[in-house]
């Protein structure tokens, strides 16, 4: 049985995440190990970071939430200088929309302005609109069954996820890290550590630390180290389409009351929406739900931009979010009974913007022992096996 050298961490999964924290360990001059990143699809054809819609944003009800995607943007902003290697680096593309919130019932709209309160008391430049400045700023818009919309600012928005992976890879492996075309098969536990990671392909490597970054799969790499993990896969389609109707204004990423969302893609719109059932799928389902545009999707469309009533689906394709069904919120840090084991998981469709954050924020915890910049205890494991939500109410 071929053996690897030890490996003082090793990431499972090489998508945005894990390699974001394989990026942060690397560039980390207090931490001078060896990382292994092992990633089955290293075409990432099917990985969660292709198939996003890679947008960022500041608007949360939880301040470590704002904090995480602020870091993010800011990481997005200094993209060139932090990932370049060689004076190269992958075009990030951002461009700034901002989100827009709309709202029908009061209730819904007082969540929002009690939720812009804290948003701007973390620096976030949100805005509370009435019908009539939406109207004004999105004529466009249908205001007639509003009561009012939550604005961000153009700090928000859109940009190339793959860039952001490929960014990240690439100064990571700039650095030393190795990574693997591989996929986890088992892991050894003794002592309350993770002692060995078992690949498929026979080789046995050992560890000192490791990183559960294994997307909607968390659960099974979990699941070797004997522990629970409340995450699951869950279907979303993405759809592309074209109006005919050109629209000479901003056009933001809009959430609408019912759950559909689009905002403008370059000279089309892309859109999705939470599914009536919303429930685990199997890990390869990757299947387009078409009929999601034609009964969910387009009738709201239609319903807030009249000019989408005529419009054309361009192309679309399958995704997952993994699931937190807790609270929909990310688990980072180690686990109780297994401290050497690491996640950075259930991201519930936040993966690409938290990504640079929880990277950091993993690599200071095996690093130092403790967060050193953005403190995420709050979203620790501990929480999990107590079964206390610390529950995110802005999930799209």
């Amino acid at each position: 049985m071929q053996a690897l050298e030890r490996y003082d961490v090793v990431c499972i999964g090489g998508a945005v995440v894990g390699s974001a924290a394989a990026y942060f360990l690397s560039e980390n001059a207090d931490f001078d190990g060896s990382i292994l990143v092992v990633e089955p699809d290293s075409s990432y054809e099917n990985a969660q970071t292709t198939r996003a819609q890679n947008s960022i944003r500041e608007q949360f009800s939880k301040p470590v939430n704002i904090r995480i995607s602020q870091f993010g943007m800011e990481f997005i902003n200094n993209f060139h200088a932090n990932v370049e290697v060689k004076g190269e680096s992958p075009l990030i593309n951002f461009r700034g929309t901002g989100y827009l919130f709309l709202s029908e019932q009061q209730d819904h709209l007082d969540v929002l302005a009690s939720d812009a309160v804290l948003q701007q008391a973390e620096g976030a430049a949100v805005r509370m609109l009435d019908p009539a400045q939406v109207s004004t700023e999105f004529p466009y818009l249908n205001t007639e069954t509003l009561l009012g919309a939550r604005m961000g600012s153009l700090s928000e928005g859109s940009f190339d996820g793959w860039a952001l992976l490929q960014g990240l890879r690439q100064r990571a492996e700039h650095n030393g890290v190795t990574y693997l075309a591989d996929r986890v098969a088992d892991l050894t536990v003794a002592g309350g550590q993770v002692t060995e990671v078992h690949l498929e392909s026979g080789v046995r490597v050992a560890c000192g630390a490791v990183v559960n970054a294994a997307g909607s799969r968390a659960k099974l790499i979990a699941d070797m180290a004997g522990l629970g993990l409340p995450v699951e896969p869950r279907a979303r389609t993405s759809f592309v389409f074209d109006c005919p109707t050109p629209i000479d204004y901003n056009v933001p990423l809009t959430v609408t009351p019912e759950g559909v969302h689009f905002r403008r893609e370059q000279n089309h719109y892309m859109t999705g929406a939470v599914p009536v059932e919303d429930e685990a799928v199997e890990y390869d389902d990757l299947d387009v739900r078409r009929d999601e545009f034609d009964e969910l999707i387009w009738p709201v469309l239609a319903k807030y931009v009249p000019q989408f009533d005529r419009v054309k689906v361009v192309t679309s394709w399958g995704g997952q979010y993994a699931y937190n069904t807790l609270d929909h919120n990310l688990v980072i840090g180690p686990g109780s009974e297994v401290s050497n084991l690491y996640f950075a998981n259930g991201f519930s469709g936040h993966g690409l913007q938290q990504a640079p954050a929880v990277g950091r924020g993993v690599a200071e915890l095996i690093t130092y022992g403790q967060y050193r910049t953005i403190d995420m205890t709050s979203l620790g494991y501990e929480r999990i096996v107590s079964k206390s939500p610390f529950t995110e109410n802005v999930v799209i």
